[in-house]
């Protein structure tokens, strides 16, 4: 829990250019659905991972919204779907029905519509938007004949309905504000949309008070705007809304609240037969950060959660029978990673009995038809769905968006755990197709998680599997948990002071990845010469403490930079009052506090390359390290990306930043120059840098 990772939802971007022109529906219709198998194995390119057929959200942790939806009679599944299309810097955006039983192809029920980035609240600005895509989930209407869905359109976010019978789809909201949830009536003749009505009156507000110029105060985030935003407490209103029409309703039957499906303070909740009841919650309220336990009433009596159980966060539960508790345990960096399935048996004491342990990411699971349906990754194979068999634990493919990506060439993943100074964690390292005993290769560290299919760490940044096909080896890490004082925090700001003390939480961190360097090095498929350092938010402060604090790396790039003195006024007081209130000190870079953590103020004895990749939208909290780094001597390029937030979401982006980040540590690696005609210039840069390096 750190500074970089608030950053990813502060930052808003502005339009610098038109926009491009959007790919054609007939091409969407058949880029929308699964491509071919090849007959031939294939290498792994930038575009066939930037322009993969994806649903739901770019991660995939167990909490959070799930990437699809069951429709009531477990038959059928329905999911937005998003597939880059980097010729026209675009995507193609659809709704895709799906069989469960196999019994018929997948089909569009919906063409069209924006990105949708994923917006949040932070601080004093309401709808900040971050730059991953929303998962958009649809839903189903109650009687299972309708979906509802959220589109947007003309830069203003929606909701449709299609129905199951062919005929088009129809826009059913057309409100002046973005609809941030919605949510079927239980009796399916209301839909709830949850909206900000007040934001039209306090932008108008904010125009006017233009006309005598803007009081600079904490409504300002300067790094991208030059005016304040609407300030918070906006309130969020749920609207009942006819289906059909979109006009006011009164529902007879809403949909029942959260605080409905179990005990106050629970975080899962599953219901099962004649009152069972299982659910998760914080075992200390004052401790938002802190652990969570499991606990179940079967036939009106409480029942002891086993350690086995109740030793790691839980991810899932749901019932299977009346006395039959399936229970999902979510894979951490103490337990390197694994989720593991368990059916508890409550009627006779049994213990709970193991149905699966896995790597693999399982997230979204929804029961249907005697199974639990969730979507899978594995580290080689992209998101799929899949059944899980809640009597045996084996997985059965149901549908694949990608089955050409089988076909992609790839090399060996070995999961690798550590510890060190009591911190436990794990990382995968990922070795060259065509690797062969004996070879040591160069190796790249991508930050910060890794879980399921490893495409391009945090914020899909860094493309490991690119990366591995031209010969590196890469080691894909995961970030450790809290510091265990910092878990027992009462607020953010609580646990930022412990996190910032000593940089107490930084030097942790470090600790970790240079244990996961040495366990690399230690499976002789590394060349510990030749080491290079990449991250983003959280990532890209991990690697700025490491270059001042270590000399084993060669190269470095990062996608977000950086935690420097001048951050404390560059981005506005409202940022400038929190990061006081987690203790960074007031008296600038004079403070010891920054000698050992800010690349500005540590420029002198930083003598790494440095790639910094940046969105507009941030690229002012990085020009302390560049200007610092470039004034002594050190060899720092910076690429400033137009109309983009702390996850760069421009399918074109992604392309030039893949191809910088392989091509920059091609030459300072390898030592070889990029080949492609429009980098000479950038060779030729590279290369005076290289001669002009300090000794």
């Amino acid at each position: 829990m750190v500074r970089r990772s608030l950053l990813a939802g502060l930052t808003v971007a502005t339009a610098l250019f038109a926009a491009p022109a959007r790919a054609a529906p007939n091409d969407c219709s058949t880029r929308l659905l699964p491509r071919p198998v090849a007959a031939e194995r294939q290498p792994v390119t930038a575009s066939s991972l930037v322009e993969l057929l994806d649903f739901g959200r770019a991660d995939n942790g167990l909490s959070g919204e799930a990437p699809f939806s069951v429709s009531p009679d477990g038959r059928l599944a329905v999911m937005a779907v998003r597939r880059a299309d980097a010729a026209h810097d675009d995507y193609c955006i659809g709704v895709l029905l799906v069989s469960l039983d196999g019994d018929r192809p997948p089909r569009l029920l919906d063409i069209g519509g924006e990105f949708i980035a994923m917006t949040h609240d932070v601080r004093d600005a309401p709808e900040v938007v971050n730059g991953s895509p929303d998962p958009g989930t649809p839903r189903w209407s109650p009687d299972g004949r309708r979906v509802a869905y959220l589109r947007r359109d003309g830069d203003r976010t929606q909701i449709w309905t299609v129905g199951l019978d062919g005929r088009p789809a129809h826009q059913v909201t057309h409100l002046p504000t973005d609809v941030l949830g919605f949510a079927w009536a239980a009796d399916g003749r209301a839909l709830l949309a949850r909206t900000r009505p007040g934001l039209v009156a306090a932008a108008k507000a904010i125009d006017n008070e233009g006309r005598s110029g803007f009081l600079f105060d904490r409504r300002f985030w300067t790094l991208s705007d030059d005016r304040p935003r609407p300030p918070l407490p906006i309130p969020i209103v749920t609207m009942m809304l006819d289906p059909g029409t979109g006009a006011p309703v009164a529902a007879s039957d809403p949909a029942p609240s959260a605080e409905a499906d179990g005990p106050s303070g629970a975080l899962l909740v599953a219901r099962g037969a004649r009152g069972a009841i299982a659910w998760t919650a914080l075992r200390d309220p004052d401790q938002p950060f802190g652990t969570t336990t499991l606990h179940v009433v079967s036939d009106g009596r409480p029942i002891g959660c086993p350690a086995t159980l109740c030793d790691t966060p839980v991810g899932g539960i749901w019932w299977a029978r009346r006395h039959d508790l399936l229970v999902m345990r979510g894979g951490t960096p103490g337990n390197g990673g694994r989720t593991s399935l368990y059916r508890w048996h409550l009627g006779n004491g049994s213990s709970p009995v193991r149905l699966l342990d896995t790597i693999d990411a399982l997230f979204g699971c929804q029961p249907a038809s005697g199974a639990l349906i969730c979507a899978r990754e594995t580290a080689r194979h992209p998101r799929t769905i899949v059944a899980l068999d809640p009597l045996t634990g084996k997985l059965r493919t149901l549908f694949d968006p990608n089955p050409d990506f089988a076909a992609r060439r790839a090399g060996t993943v070995r999961r690798l755990v550590w510890g060190r100074q009591g911190i436990t964690t794990y990382g995968d390292l990922v070795l060259p197709p065509d690797h062969r005993a004996g070879q040591r290769h160069p190796l790249i560290v991508v930050q910060y998680t890794s879980r399921g299919f490893l495409r391009g760490g945090t914020g899909d940044e860094v493309p490991i599997r690119l990366l591995a096909e031209q010969g590196f080896a890469v080691l894909s890490f995961q970030r450790p948990a809290m510091l265990p004082a910092a878990a027992r925090g009462r607020d953010l700001a609580h646990v930022q002071r412990i996190n910032i003390a000593g940089l107490a939480e930084r030097r942790m961190i470090f600790a970790a990845v240079d244990a996961g360097i040495d366990a690399a090095i230690a499976t002789g498929a590394v060349d510990p010469a030749k080491i290079g350092i990449t991250g983003l938010s959280d990532g890209a402060v991990t690697t700025q403490f490491a270059l001042l604090n270590s000399r084993r790396f060669t190269a470095a790039a990062i996608g977000s930079c950086c935690d420097d003195p001048s951050g404390m006024s560059i981005a506005g007081t409202s940022y400038r009052d929190a990061l006081l209130a987690w203790g960074y000190p007031r008296s600038g870079a004079a403070d010891p506090f920054w000698s050992g953590y800010s690349l500005a103020v540590g420029a002198e004895r930083m003598k790494t390359p440095l790639l910094i990749q940046v969105p507009d939208g941030e690229y002012r909290l990085a020009l302390e390290t560049y200007s610092s780094l470039q004034l002594h001597g050190t060899p720092v390029e910076m690429y400033v990306y137009p109309d983009e937030h702390h996850v760069k979401w421009h399918p074109v982006h992604r392309l030039a930043v893949y191809r910088r980040y392989l091509e920059w540590f091609d030459f300072w690696l390898r030592d070889r120059l990029p080949g492609e005609q429009d980098s000479l210039a950038e060779a030729q840069r590279w290369q005076a840098m290289r001669l002009s390096v300090r000794p």
